[in-house]
């Protein structure tokens, strides 16, 4: 539930006070999963550039 909170797009008190929705939440999970993935395609090209 904190993953929002520790990427720094949601503050903690956010997750308990309604402020956004299980969905909200499946959504943000979503979200970190593709920013991850897109800096993981980042690096692997840069690396492969420099090679």
């Amino acid at each position: 539930m904190f993953a929002p909170v520790m990427a720094g797009v949601w503050r903690q008190h956010e997750v308990w006070d309604g402020t956004y929705t299980f969905s909200d939440l499946l959504d943000a999970h979503e979200w970190l999963m593709v920013k991850a993935e897109n800096e993981r395609r980042i690096f692997e090209a840069g690396r492969n550039e420099h090679a």
